[in-house]
């Protein structure tokens, strides 16, 4: 197994090289730079100019990417043209933010669609099954935006129920218990349309790989030997369910620390997914490249897991 993962993360070298280059290449293509996004009417050409001597935008590209992969090697992903501050610092300010609401989502989400999916599989064409394919169908059909702003509009605007956005109340300076209630009640409404939103496709992955499962041999006999039909579902057939959903659970991770860019607008959420949307719209390249590469690196991180955990969840598997 260990010599697996080494010869693995070995592997993610010249993967990450070649991401490196595709990624810079590709900003490099896009018109404009931080200098002309900024949009400033007054800036003089002999100003514009200084300012890219100034950010290092007036080298040659390939002179740029050197001196960019250069700095990443030793940790350095340069300085936020927009935050003038280190990438690595407003990567790890506004990261969290964005992991604790997708952490929540992701344990609700996978938690509902496993137990929705199981039972949609096992009692199949039932009303049961028909209702939850009509909502897995309807779900994965609207816009999240829609979903988000109806979610202010009718549990926020009119039952007053939650808080309209934000992450805090507006001059709040509670800490300890206090704090932590604020917040959880600020990420009800986003967790809540997230994991609708999420729950939708989950349910189909895991009720076909239910209806697969279960219409085996082995789980024939089992019923056969008169064991429960909990213990035949849930012990037999879930594990084996499993394996097709295990490669989702290994880009979860990205999307851990990626953050939902439309709804963390809609909710006014402080996270990581708006502030990377803003460096492509300012022409950010050290932040937009910067958090690219970070989520290229848990992308790959990410589909090791998922190899690691099908050796686990089905003991056949050998990594070689």
């Amino acid at each position: 197994m260990s010599q697996y993962i080494i010869r693995r993360l070995l592997q993610m070298i010249p993967t990450l090289i070649g991401i490196s280059i595709i990624v810079f290449a590709i900003s490099q293509m896009v018109p404009g730079d931080y200098i002309t996004a900024s949009q400033n009417p007054n800036m003089t050409a002999e100003r514009a100019d200084q300012l890219r001597a100034i950010y290092g935008l007036d080298k040659p590209p390939v002179q740029q990417y050197f001196i960019w992969a250069k700095n990443m090697l030793t940790g350095n992903l340069g300085d936020s043209f927009q935050h003038k501050m280190p990438v690595t610092e407003v990567i790890s300010t506004y990261v969290w933010n964005s992991f604790a609401i997708a952490i929540v989502t992701l344990i609700l989400s996978w938690t509902i669609a496993a137990f929705v999916g199981v039972f949609s599989a096992q009692f199949q064409y039932s009303f049961f099954d028909k209702v939850v394919t009509l909502l897995v169908f309807l779900l994965m059909s609207l816009p999240s935006f829609f979903i988000g702003l109806l979610a202010i509009k009718y549990f926020a605007l009119d039952l007053k129920l939650f808080p309209t956005g934000g992450m805090t109340s507006a001059g709040l300076n509670a800490s300890g218990f206090a704090y932590i209630k604020d917040v959880a009640s600020h990420m009800i409404l986003p967790v809540s349309v997230m994991t609708v939103l999420t729950i939708g496709g989950l349910t189909r992955y895991f009720r076909t790989g239910m209806l697969e499962v279960i219409r085996q041999d082995y789980i024939r006999t089992a019923r056969a030997k008169g064991l429960k039909e909990r213990t035949v579902i849930f012990k037999h057939a879930f594990r084996n369910a499993l394996l097709p959903a295990i490669t989702l659970l290994g880009f979860e991770l990205p999307g851990l620390f990626g953050g939902a860019m439309i709804l963390e607008r809609v909710f006014a959420w402080p996270g990581i997914g708006q502030i990377y949307l803003a460096s492509l719209n300012m022409r950010d390249y050290p932040l937009m490249l910067g958090f690219t590469m970070f989520l290229a690196v848990l992308t790959l991180l990410g589909n090791l897991l998922s190899d690691i955990l099908y050796g686990v969840a089905d003991p056949r598997i050998r990594l070689k």
